[in-house]
């Protein structure tokens, strides 16, 4: 049907003409109407309606009015629950509207009640088991990547919600008919104040364990009820608010359509208004302006769209209608009828969200991404390459090795004039504490007592710390590390001393240079430090001879001592490879271990003695690997990389007075020449040491090579000036730049995007909390937030002549005509990895207005100082949880500040002491200078990796004292398992009430990435670490030492809190993250403040955290078939699905953590195969082919970080730093990708295999190539162990899977 308008003054017609009038009749009925109105002398309305009746039309209104405007369609039929806000001129707000906001009120009151803090999203697994009760649940999750997801995929949380109060009311009684096994691990969410007494438990949170026997309920009590709900959980869908999640956010769901539909009918109800006044005007004929302009047929014709419109708009207000007859203008009597009238609207929009969302799937309209997929390639890759100066070769002077410091002032020392008083050497576990206590030994308490040793907490083991001093004797009460190792070549294996008494026999008068007579302690010294000047030089030939030997063993195949980064720039740890085997010599009286003992009777003209077989270079690569293992039995190496790190602590160095008992003179040289021999030739520096030159990573390593001592003047710091210069200032360079240079007092700052403090006073429900980011976004914005909320400012900066230089030279233009506010969003595209989102910088820009305006100062003067406080506080438990270590090297230097500012810029503090006593923890030296690790090490990561290497290759006992150290090193790292850890106050910070103050984590039976003092667990190294224990229990060498007594037990309860942890960190996705759960949703990348890191806002499911904690659990449930059975069952499961979900079209894995799709490949492959999946499943199969599409020519695979950057595989492949584009490492991560598949194409695995022995050394090493690690995409970070580790385990693997017939080739006898 259509209508007709007949208009006449202010009288208007509206006529409804069915669709059996033709139009001709239309056009008659208005002339004959306009006609009789003229000719008869009548009222209008009387005329109009006659003539409609003489036409058998019903006028469907008349209405008179003396206004312009006026409706010409009847009011819209409303629903009851909405009539008040649009009818009622004097209600503003309709019952619907009320219900909606009394909903979301009562919802964020429970929310607040129940909610504890972010950490709280998952306990267990569940004893439902919980399955996946939305389509697409196990690839979004219930954060989902995007805002739409939320709309159209989020309806799940309703069964959610009704699954948490079935499981209540029904007993936790599992969906298997089984009852529920109750946790026999410690209940998350029970210990915050949930479960009545429960959560009144020891400062360590223990818990009762079952050790895995069923419970029968025999009633239900409230408490019961509350850790049914609570252990039920949610499963990350909202992180804060624990077990009740989905009953609160169901209910705020609802509130959120209905007031979401208020405002749609208010739209509506306006435009309907509109479009009436709109198409009243078109259709007068008497009116003016434009709409005469219009010609009659287009008239027409909008006219009927807009008429469409209108008749929609009625039609939806009709649906409303239908459900709610019920009619009222009083608001008390309409709340039954709204309330049918809500439910009956979300049952419906549900349904619809429902339809929608399998429509567009099926049709491939949008198919949501789950958060942690890290997507496909990009769009823009990188194209610049690093820039050397070819075949410049750097050499560590033997000043900066031995000899005396001639210079007495830390500001003139340079790398010719910082002369060390004694070699460097690396001193590890009780022997680092002693040299730091000894160093430090001046700290009084105020009743004159030392108090420097009870300032070094925490578990020795582990440490490890570059130090001038000799060998301190030990004071603890404890058996030192070297008495530990003499004690287990004497007990552990009893005829190793009779053996060791034959051959001491056999060797009595033979002339080996490697006798027991030869001073092997001080030939490190002798390599590295000989002083060619001195006037008389030792002459000994065997000492010689010997030190030469170990001088090429440890080059790793380079030129001794030797740094040429136009060949590869990553560090061969040849400094501390020399000292560890020189060390292993002077234990062993002069003997390499049985299969590489060859090397002492091989002269310099004898050929390479290649390995024959597989397994052979395996024990080779044992055998050498072994040489390397510290006395508290973990494997130390280089663990730098990014060139971001040392700056920033040489900032705080500086701005705290330039302390020389946190950085020494020796110490300056050393990290001048490491900036000195990694600028490009450009004059810049990269972010990491393979990265082209970036604003980053000149800026900063410029202002610290300056603040070190460089002089404006040399050569290289013009060439880094230039640099700068060049590309616009340090007004260029990112946030985490300009963030130093407002500190020391190079940068005003307001030129520096805020950081607010006051963030963390926000309720935990809020959606974005910065108790919801990932750790270490985290941990670093906490200290950033203190000092930005402070305004620290070096307190010399305006009086220093330094700082006066620095302003001259890093900016364009002179320092004081900048204006400063307007620098805040530049950055150079080198460094714009991650380019600030429109919505973030939106944000800053409310902010700035926010710090800078003076309305605002009263309410931020009032709130700030109580954020400030909270920072203080939460640092305070980040340092004692740590040990004051902290989590990563930018915090640790951040938090020293700020401890150094809150005491009142006092040194002498014991906080500050304390900080930096713990800064050579993340030290360390190699032949390209000192260096800032990413971390304090990766030893705990490394050594369990290492260990399962050699189970694999089935060794295990044929190195018994290996072994044996590593179960030792283990036992002592397990966080807050041990009686020395449990004696620190990082274990009181273990309590219920501290983890829920300070968003952390359990943290108790876990594994860390480096030591137990670090004090953080990660899913992967938990599970890594869980691995290598069990795989220890092969040993029988190893069990009857534990046996015995002669090693420490690692008992079943201590397993069951490895697992509680992985279970706990299992991730609704089904995957798993690093430290913590994903507490947050995806669009925080949206808020990122960082350019140069991408995807560091949340906490991500990984393939690489996924996989090991998938294992663990499966080999942990081979030999504890009967502990929590159901969860780990059904955790594996979620874990492989969740593995599967990530994987690319292509048939790949994204490896976040490494360089980059081999590496994945391996985590997905294995992980897949271990929990139950057939290796003939697609999805392994096609990884399969996608590894051999890959593998070279030479038989090798390879990648650099280019892989990850790009997230396309490396087209070059290890083009720069590898071996026609092969790599070591790559090649051992396909081939155990490839074994633990049982790969058919036996030739192409072959051919790997053949790959790697071809690179081994003679000595049983291979090259150091490209870098290996990578963090947040785009930041490359070394792991020297990786080029041992990964070719021994892939070698076993291979051997153990394909037997002999992986030896069985003719290119195998041509070596021989």
């Amino acid at each position: 049907s259509c209508f007709v308008i007949v208009a006449f003054d202010n009288i208007y017609l509206v006529l409804s003409i069915m669709d059996d009038h033709s139009p001709e009749t239309v056009e008659q009925v208005m002339a004959e109407a306009a006609l009789e109105t003229v000719m008869e002398d009548l009222p209008t309305a009387a005329i109009l309606e006659e003539t409609a009746a003489a036409y058998n039309l019903e006028p469907a209104a008349v209405i008179e009015t003396s206004t312009s405007t006026c409706e010409t369609f009847p009011p819209l039929s409303l629903p009851t629950p909405l009539q008040p806000l649009f009818s009622t001129p004097n209600t503003l707000i309709s019952p619907l509207f009320v219900l909606a906001v009394v909903i979301m009120f009562l919802s964020l009151l429970f929310a607040q009640k129940f909610s504890r803090s972010p950490l709280q999203q998952i306990g267990h697994v569940g004893p439902r088991g919980r399955k996946y009760h939305s389509w697409n649940e196990s690839t979004t999750g219930g954060c989902g990547g995007r805002f739409i997801d939320w709309w159209i995929f989020g309806g799940s949380v309703w069964i959610r919600a009704a699954l948490c109060l079935w499981d209540g009311m029904a007993g936790t009684h599992s969906s298997d008919g089984d009852h529920h096994q109750e946790s026999s691990g410690e209940n998350l969410f029970a210990c915050f104040g949930v479960v009545g007494n429960k959560s009144d438990k020891s400062a360590a949170g223990e818990s009762e364990r079952n050790d895995g026997e069923d419970k029968k309920q025999s009633e239900i009590t409230p408490d019961h009820l509350a850790h049914a709900v609570s252990s039920t959980g949610i499963l990350g869908f909202d992180s804060s608010l624990g077990g009740f999640g989905p009953i609160c956010l169901a209910p705020i769901r609802a509130s959120v359509f209905l007031l979401g539909w208020c405002s749609v009918c208010s739209f509506l109800k306006i435009s309907y208004n509109e479009l009436v006044d709109f198409i009243t005007k078109l259709a007068d004929p008497a009116s003016a302006g434009h709409f005469q302009q219009i010609p009659s047929l287009y008239r027409d014709k909008i006219i009927n769209v807009v008429a469409s419109i209108l008749y929609f708009i009625q039609d939806v207000m009709k649906v409303g209608n239908d459900l709610v007859e019920k009619k009222s203008d009083a608001l008390g009597d309409a709340w039954l009828p709204t309330i049918a009238y809500a439910i009956a609207f979300i049952v419906v929009l549900e349904f619809g969200m429902y339809l929608i969302g399998n429509a567009c799937m099926l049709l491939k309209i949008y198919v949501p991404m789950g958060i942690s997929h890290p997507g496909g390639a990009r769009p823009h890759k990188i194209v610049r390459t690093p820039q050397w100066t070819e075949g410049k070769e750097h050499f560590l002077s033997h000043k900066l090795l031995s000899g005396d410091c001639s210079s007495s002032s830390s500001r003139d020392v340079n790398e010719e004039s910082g002369v060390l008083s004694s070699k460097w050497r690396c001193a590890v576990a009780h022997d680092s504490h002693q040299d730091t206590i000894a160093k430090f030994n001046y700290i009084k308490s105020k009743e004159g007592d030392d108090v420097s040793s009870s300032l070094m907490t925490g578990e020795p083991f582990g440490r490890q710390i570059w130090t001038l001093n000799e060998s301190q004797p030990s004071s603890d009460k404890e058996v030192s590390e070297d008495d530990m190792e003499n004690k287990l070549k004497q007990e552990l294996v009893p005829n190793l001393k009779e053996e060791k008494k034959e051959e001491e026999e056999k060797t009595e008068n033979n002339n080996n240079i490697f006798s027991p007579l030869s001073p092997l302690g001080d030939l490190v010294q002798n390599i590295f430090s000989f002083d060619r000047d001195n006037e008389s030089p030792k002459e000994d030939p065997k000492q010689d001879e010997t030190a030469k030997l170990i001088e090429t063993i440890a080059s790793g195949g380079r030129n001794p001592m030797a740094f040429d980064p136009s060949k590869n720039p990553n560090s061969c740890d040849q400094i501390f490879r020399a000292q560890m085997i020189s060390s292993y010599l002077e234990k062993n009286d002069g003997k390499f271990p049985e299969d590489i003992a060859y090397l002492q009777d091989k002269g310099e003209s004898d050929e390479a003695n290649p390995p024959k077989t597989a397994m052979e270079a395996a024990k080779r690569g044992v055998a050498f690997y072994s040489l390397l293992q510290s006395t508290d039995g973990h494997w130390a190496g280089d663990y730098g990389g990014p060139h971001f790190l040392l700056p920033g602590l040489v900032v705080s160095w500086y701005v705290m007075g330039c302390p020389s008992v946190m950085i020494s003179p020796p110490q300056q040289a050393l990290m001048l020449h490491y900036f000195k021999v990694h600028q490009q030739a450009d004059g810049g520096w990269g972010t990491h040491i393979e990265s082209p030159s970036t604003m980053f990573g000149a800026v900063i390593c410029y202002l610290a090579a300056r603040l070190l001592g460089a002089h404006k003047d040399e050569d290289w710091i013009k060439s880094g000036r230039d640099f700068i210069q060049k590309e616009g200032g340090a007004v260029m360079t990112s946030s985490w730049a300009k963030f130093w240079l407002c500190l020391v007092g190079c940068m005003d700052w307001k030129g520096h995007n805020s950081v607010p403090p006051e963030m963390w006073l926000l309720p935990n429900w809020f959606p974005f909390h910065p108790g919801r980011m990932w750790c270490h976004c985290r941990m670093v914005y906490l200290p950033m937030g203190y000092l930005y909320g402070s305004r620290f400012i070096y307190s010399q900066a305006e009086t220093d002549p330094l700082i006066e230089e620095l302003r001259n030279e890093l900016y364009c233009e002179p320092y004081d005509s900048i204006e400063w506010d307007r620098t805040r969003h530049l950055v150079a595209s080198m460094d714009n990895y991650s380019p600030i989102p429109t919505f973030m910088k939106f944000a800053q820009n409310c902010l700035s207005v926010y710090e800078n305006w003076k309305i605002f100062r009263p309410f931020r003067d009032a709130i700030r100082k109580a954020g400030l406080d909270f920072c203080l506080e939460y640092m305070r438990a980040e340092d004692l949880q740590t040990n004051f270590i902290d989590i990563g090297p930018v915090n640790k230097a951040l938090n020293m500040v700020s401890a150094f500012h809150s005491a009142n810029n006092d040194i002498n503090d014991l906080a500050v002491r304390s900080h930096m006593m713990r800064v050579p923890d993340y030290l360390w030296v190699a032949e390209d200078g000192m260096k800032m690790q990413g971390y304090n090490g990766s030893q705990c990561w490394d050594t369990s990796f290492a260990i399962q290497a050699v189970w694999e290759c089935g060794l295990l006992d044929k190195f018994p004292i290996l072994s044996a150290k590593v179960w030792a090193f283990l036992e002592r790292t397990q966080i807050l398992s041990t009686e020395c850890s449990q004696s620190t106050p990082a274990y009181r910070y273990e309590s219920c009430d501290s983890r829920d103050k300070f968003y952390r984590h359990v943290s108790k039976g876990g594994w860390p990435f480096s030591t137990s003092a670090h004090g953080w667990p990660i899913s992967d190294c938990t599970g890594e670490g869980l691995k290598g224990v069990l795989a220890l229990m092969d040993s029988p060498i190893v069990m009857d030492g534990v046996k015995r007594g002669i090693l420490k037990d690692i008992e079943p309860r201590r397993l069951y809190d490895a697992v509680n942890v992985i279970l706990t960190l299992q991730n609704e996705d089904g995957g798993w993250a690093t430290y913590e759960n994903n507490r947050g949703f995806g669009w925080y990348e949206e808020l990122n403040p960082s350019e140069v890191f991408g995807d560091i806002m949340i906490d991500y499911s990984y393939v690489e955290c996924s996989m090991a904690s998938l294992t663990a659990l499966a080999d942990f449930h081979e030999k504890y078939p009967d502990h929590r059975t159901n969860e780990i069952t059904f955790a594996i499961k979620r874990g492989a699905e969740f593995m599967k979900s990530i994987q690319r079209k292509d048939g790949s894995w994204y490896g976040s953590w490494a360089c980059c799709f081999c590496y994945g490949c391996w985590f997905g492959i294995e992980g897949l195969i271990k929990s139950g999946e057939s290796a003939s499943s697609p999805a392994i199969q096609k990884c399969c082919q996608y590894l051999l599409s890959q593998q070279r020519a030479n038989g090798g695979w390879g990648e650099d970080f280019t892989s990850c950057y790009d997230k396309d595989y490396a087209a070059n492949g290890m083009q720069s730093y590898g071996d026609d584009g092969s790599g070591v490492v790559n090649t051992a991560w396909a081939l155990m990708a490839l074994s633990a598949a049982k790969c058919n194409d036996v030739e192409a695995v072959r051919k790997g295999v053949r790959y790697l022995m071809s690179r081994q050394l003679d000595c049983g090493d291979w090259p150091q190539e490209g870098i290996a690690g990578v963090f947040n995409r785009a930041c490359g970070i070394t792991y020297t162990a990786y080029r041992n580790v990964f070719p021994i385990w892939a070698l076993g693997r291979c051997v153990a899977t394909y037997g002999d017939n992986i030896d069985k080739d003719p290119c195998i006898k041509e070596l021989e």
